[in-house]
């Protein structure tokens, strides 16, 4: 019988193939899955040539030119399969913009002023690995509202850079102490700490952002309180909207060291991040609250974790509170009454060491049993009196809501948020901290609270509605009920209330020519060009991306890369297919999505840079920037 030969050919194809394979699943978005899979069929292909060339050889000696085949082949069959995985990574990320040179464009045409809002914002190891910089009247959607959208929709988000979200009002008003005047000067959320703290006569810390206000002078007899309040959502453009809905605030602001220059002074502006720039008296990048998320390890999760058992240490830096706490000997009595646990940044620990009955007062309202609650029953109390629950029971039945779309109507544990109902019991509890709670009586105590009313209208009905108004009007009414008691309990001297917001509202998309990002789409983008068998997002907020490092090497590509090929994004390519065809603005199909996108790695390079640099805003569509209010 004639011996059959094993063509050489047919060997070193069998032993190939494992380059093709590693080229595919790599060209198909994994280095990892194709590199194993080609070396599995290399090794296949090796081992069947070996033993096709042993049944041939007819013996157990092989023939040595054989060997030196099958030695060959194997070796060119390895070389192929990182060739070819090689290649193909090549081709993939062929065409890419340059990543860096794209965020250098970006930073440009957003300008100096903008770019060190968003320095101010990033924290290696907490932010998320891209910044969202929506374009001017943008929105970001969450899932559920991309999936449920309707014909101009309200429903908004503000985690945004821009003037229209960063004017806010900021007054001090300390009878007796701080005379009246008024300063177009720009001064942020940073330099109320700095300025409590002067009033007090607490030692501020180097180091920090804030200043103190100018027109505040260090008196020569401290208050024996001084109340701050929150606005939230109660920025400058929803004032301009409702321009008679806030009387006792326009009257403050005459009677005070009124500033009307005052801005959020970092990116996102968003309630987290802002409150904690608020207690601290410094901006994100170095409190660490960089927006309502934060990287904890390998992921994302809630800053401050979960209400109702809340971690103020959270937190990178001592708030004001922990710090007077203790430059007073446990002293000064420090507490917050707020309404959602971003609201803690405020107060953080609230002085540290403490237990029992000396926990401060630290709460916030669990819309789930409709009761405010300690923000963690281990490091926080309720104050020592509470109005009764029926008396906010009272108020809801006499309460006659406005007719509204009832799409939109809050229901189940947000059933009070936008009414003016809770509002008013707000003003109830607030009353009793001051009446039952020893505030002033060893050392100038501080008192911290929240109205987060108009910020919830804004949510869920739009800044337009009636419903913004109303609670804006509610919140006035118990600003003076406020501004009444402490005439009456501390006189002149001996209080200072400052009253602020903690950012603006965004305008109706369709409206001002906006589009709304829809963060579902936003990943599937990202997925269909930096992933492959595994999906590289993490999450995607409305500021920010996180992102998986390794699949992104697996993809062969880095986070500069995704930023860079998001620049030029369209509200075309970002629309889902379950969005009503009545509710797509056609007009503005090929409306771009963001005004820049940045790596964490790009942004971290900032922080060691000069953003003035970057010159002038290149951004002056109409609205962006609503200039200083006028005078009251």
């Amino acid at each position: 019988m004639r011996q059959r030969r094993t063509h050489p050919a047919a060997i070193a194809g069998i032993a190939l193939l494992g380059g093709a394979v590693a080229a595919l699943l790599t060209w198909q978005g994994s280095l990892v899955v194709g590199l194993g899979a080609g070396l599995a069929v290399w090794a296949i292909g090796v081992v069947a040539s070996w033993l096709v060339v042993r049944r041939d050889a007819g013996s157990d000696r092989m023939d040595p030119g054989r060997r030196r085949l099958l030695v060959a082949t194997g070796v060119g069959g390895l070389a192929w399969v990182a060739g070819g995985a090689a290649l193909a990574r090549a081709a993939r990320s062929f065409g890419r913009a340059d990543p860096l040179a794209a965020q250098e464009a970006a930073a440009a045409a957003l300008g100096g002023d903008y770019m060190e809002l968003v320095r101010r914002s990033f924290r290696a190891g907490r932010s998320g690995d891209l910044q969202l910089v929506l374009a001017p009247f943008n929105s970001s959607n969450y899932p559920n509202e991309s999936l449920s959208l309707v014909p101009r929709d309200p429903r908004t988000s503000h985690a945004s850079v821009w003037m229209y979200l960063q004017r806010i009002p900021l007054l001090v008003h300390a009878p007796g102490l701080v005379p009246p005047s008024d300063h177009e000067t720009t001064v942020t959320l940073a330099d109320v700490a700095p300025t409590i703290a002067r009033l007090v006569g607490a030692t501020w810390p180097e180091g920090r952002d804030g200043r103190p206000l100018p027109g505040v002078p260090e008196p020569d007899r401290p208050p024996r309180v001084v109340v701050t309040v929150v606005i939230d959502g109660g920025g400058w453009n929803v004032l301009e909207r409702y321009p008679d809905d806030w009387p006792t605030l326009r009257a403050l602001m005459r009677a005070s060291a009124n500033h009307r220059g005052a801005i959020v002074g970092s990116f996102p502006t968003v309630t987290a991040s802002a409150h904690a720039t608020i207690g601290t008296g410094a901006f994100p990048w170095k409190h660490g609250i960089t927006g309502h998320n934060i990287r904890d390890g390998a992921g994302p999760r809630k800053a401050y974790r979960t209400a109702g058992r809340a971690d103020p240490t959270d937190l990178l830096l001592p708030t004001l509170a922990d710090l007077w706490y203790a430059q007073t000997g446990g002293r000064a009595w420090v507490g917050e009454v707020g309404y959602q646990v971003w609201h803690l940044g405020m107060l953080g620990v609230g002085g540290r060491g403490r237990a029992g009955d000396d926990l401060p007062v630290g709460v916030y309202y669990d819309e789930y049993a409709a009761r405010w609650a300690p923000h963690h029953p281990d490091r926080y109390r309720l104050p020592r009196e509470v109005p009764a629950p029926e008396r906010l029971a009272a108020y809801r039945a006499a309460f006659e809501p406005l007719t509204v779309d009832r799409r939109f109507d809050p229901k189940g544990r947000q059933a009070d948020c936008c009414s003016p109902p809770i509002v008013r019991y707000q003003g109830d509890l607030l009353e009793a901290v001051l009446e039952a709670e020893p505030i002033g009586s060893e050392a100038p105590g501080l008192l911290f609270t929240t109205f987060k009313a108009p910020d919830y209208a804004g949510h869920l009905y739009g800044m337009q509605s009636a419903w913004t108004a109303l609670a804006l009007r509610a919140v006035d009414e118990q600003l003076a009920r406020l501004w009444r008691r402490l005439d009456e309990r501390f006189g002149a001297g001996g209080y200072a209330l400052i009253v602020t917001a903690d950012h603006g509202q965004c305008p109706l998309p369709d409206d001002v020519g906006g589009v709304r990002l829809d963060p579902i789409q936003l990943e599937a983008v990202i997925e269909r060009s930096f992933g492959g068998l595994f999906d590289p997002v993490q999450a995607v907020v409305p500021h920010e991306v996180y992102l998986d490092p390794s699949v992104l090497w697996d993809a062969g590509a880095d986070v500069d890369e995704v930023a860079a090929s998001l620049r030029d994004l369209t509200y075309r390519q970002t629309l889902g297919s379950y969005v009503p065809p009545e509710a797509v603005e056609e007009e503005l199909l090929d409306r771009r999505q963001f005004a820049a996108v940045f790596s964490a790695g790009w942004l971290e390079r900032l922080l060691e840079r000069d953003p003035s640099a970057f010159g002038a805003t290149a951004f002056v569509e109409p609205g962006v920037d609503i200039g200083t209010p006028p005078p009251p």
